[in-house]
C-alpha cells in the first residue's frame, strides 16, 4: 500500500496476499483485483475480509497521519513522521516542534472520539453513527473545526450533502453529530439551524415464502451457513446487531405458561434501550443456538452485510423492491432485486411485520420480540410480559414458518 501527500510518499507491507485471478463460481476465470481503487472484486473467496482489513489499513494511515498534523499544524509531515507515527516500535519518535503561541483545536474526529470514550456504553452502532460525520468534514473542508461551525457555514454543508445526494436519514445524523461536537466543547447547540427533520424511506421486509426459501437454501460453503443461520436467529429472538454480539449463552431462561408448558426464551438487557427483554423461542431458534454451541464467530458489520446479500442471491431473492432515496424532502426511485437490499437489520424488521401480519395486526408481539414497552403492560416485569404473550408469539411463528416451525435450516 502506498500512501502520497504534499510530494512526499510512502511504501508499506500490509501483510496481506491476494490472488489477482482465479475461476468465480460459474468455473470462468476472472479478475479478483482492481488496481485502480485498490479493492477485491469478483467471486474472491475472502473478499469481504480482505477489503476489511485494507480498510483498516487506510484508517490507521489517515489517523497517523492526523496525529503528526495536529500536533505541529504549520509544519510538513515527513515520511519518518508518519513511519514513526504508525510502527513507534520500529522506529526512533522523532520530535515536532509544538508551536506554544495558542491551543491547537481539535477536529470533528478527535472530539467525537472523545465523546465515544464517555458513552462507551452504548452499543457499537450508536458509538460509530457520526463517523461519517468527521469523515465527510476531512474531505469537505479539513480545515474547519466544530466551534467555527457557523449557520451559515452549516447551510452550506446541508447543500453539500443534498448536492451529494445524500438521504434525508443521512443527513439528520450528520446534524445530529454537530449537535453532540457543540455539547462536547460546551457549547450551546439548540439553535434551529442545528436541526434537520427526515421522513424515512420504508425499510424492505421479507415475506413468508422468502424467509421460508432461506431456511431450505443449502449453504455453499461453513461461513454462509454460520452467517444464514444467525440472521434467522436474530428473526426468530429479535435482537440488534450489537446485542448478538454480546449474546452470553447464560441468558438462556425457561418460562413455565399457566398450563404448565416450559417454553425456552432468552432475557437479555438491550444495548439501545437499556430495557429487559424476554423473548420466547420457537423451537427452530432453539436447533440453530444448539448447532452453533450458542455461539456465532465474531465479523465485522461489512463482513456480514456482504454474506447475507450473498446468501440472498444463491437462494434466489429476486423481488424488486424500491429503494428509494428521500433527499431535501423528494423521493429518488431506485429499484432493485431485494438480495441487494437485504441487511443485518432486515431481520428485526422482518419479524415486527410478519407477527402483525399473522396475528390480525397485535402490535404486543412485535413490541415484546423487538423488546419495545407495551403500553399496557408498562409495569410488569419482563418474563410476566414474556409468560402472557408466550402463547401467541409461538402461534404467529407456527403460521409464519408452517413445516419448519420445530425444523432445522437446510445444510
Amino acid at each position: 500500500m502506498t500512501a502520497r501527500w504534499h510530494g512526499e510518499e510512502l511504501q508499506l507491507d500490509t501483510g496481506e496476499l491476494v490472488l489477482p485471478a482465479g475461476k468465480n463460481r460459474r468455473g470462468r476465470e476472472e479478475s479478483f483485483w482492481d488496481a485502480e481503487a485498490g479493492q477485491v472484486i469478483g467471486d474472491h473467496p475472502d473478499k469481504a475480509y480482505l477489503n476489511s482489513r485494507l480498510a483498516e489499513w487506510v484508517r490507521d494511515i489517515t489517523q497517523a497521519f492526523e496525529a503528526v498534523f495536529d500536533r505541529a499544524p504549520f509544519e510538513k509531515v515527513t515520511r519518518e513522521q508518519l513511519r514513526a507515527e504508525l510502527f513507534p516500535s520500529e522506529v526512533e519518535e522523532v520530535l515536532v516542534p509544538v508551536a506554544a503561541a495558542k491551543p491547537v483545536s481539535r477536529t470533528f474526529r478527535q472530539v467525537l472520539e472523545e465523546w465515544k470514550e464517555e458513552n462507551r456504553n452504548l452499543g457499537k452502532d450508536s458509538l460509530r453513527k457520526y463517523d461519517q460525520l468527521a469523515t465527510m468534514m476531512e474531505s469537505w473542508r479539513p480545515d474547519l473545526r466544530p466551534e467555527q461551525v457557523t449557520q451559515k457555514i452549516a447551510k452550506e454543508y446541508q447543500q453539500h450533502l443534498l448536492d451529494l445526494q445524500k438521504s434525508d436519514a443521512t443527513i439528520k445524523v450528520h446534524f445530529t453529530g454537530l449537535r453532540k461536537c457543540f455539547e462536547q466543547l460546551g457549547l450551546p447547540a439548540d439553535m434551529a439551524w442545528l436541526q434537520y427533520s427526515a421522513k424515512n424511506a420504508p425499510q424492505l421486509d421479507l415475506e413468508i415464502e422468502e424467509v421460508q426459501r432461506l431456511i431450505r437454501w443449502r449453504p455453499t460453503s461453513d461461513v454462509l451457513a454460520e452467517e444464514r443461520d444467525r440472521w434467522l436467529f436474530q428473526l426468530f429472538s429479535g435482537r440488534r446487531y450489537e446485542d448478538l454480539e454480546k449474546f452470553d449463552p447464560r441468558e438462556r431462561i425457561t418460562l413455565t405458561l399457566e398450563d404448565g408448558t416450559r417454553v425456552p426464551a432468552l432475557l437479555h438487557a438491550q444495548g439501545k434501550t437499556g430495557n429487559d427483554a424476554a423473548v420466547p423461542l420457537p423451537p427452530i431458534a432453539v436447533n440453530i443456538g444448539e448447532r452453533w454451541g450458542w455461539q456465532f464467530p465474531a465479523r465485522t458489520w461489512q463482513q456480514r452485510g456482504d454474506y447475507i446479500k450473498d446468501i440472498a442471491r444463491q437462494a434466489g431473492l429476486n423481488r424488486e423492491w424500491d429503494d428509494r432515496l428521500i433527499t431535501g424532502g423528494k423521493v429518488v426511485h431506485n429499484w432493485r432485486p431485494i438480495w441487494q437490499v437485504i441487511s443485518t437489520h432486515t431481520a428485526r424488521h422482518t419479524a415486527a411485520t410478519l407477527l402483525k401480519q399473522v396475528s390480525n395486526g397485535n402490535k404486543a408481539l412485535a413490541r415484546l420480540v423487538l423488546g419495545h414497552a407495551e403500553e399496557d403492560v408498562t409495569d410488569r416485569y419482563a418474563k410476566d410480559k414474556a409468560r402472557l404473550l408466550a402463547p401467541a408469539v409461538l402461534d404467529a411463528w407456527q403460521k409464519i414458518l408452517g413445516e419448519w416451525f420445530d425444523g432445522e435450516p437446510a445444510r
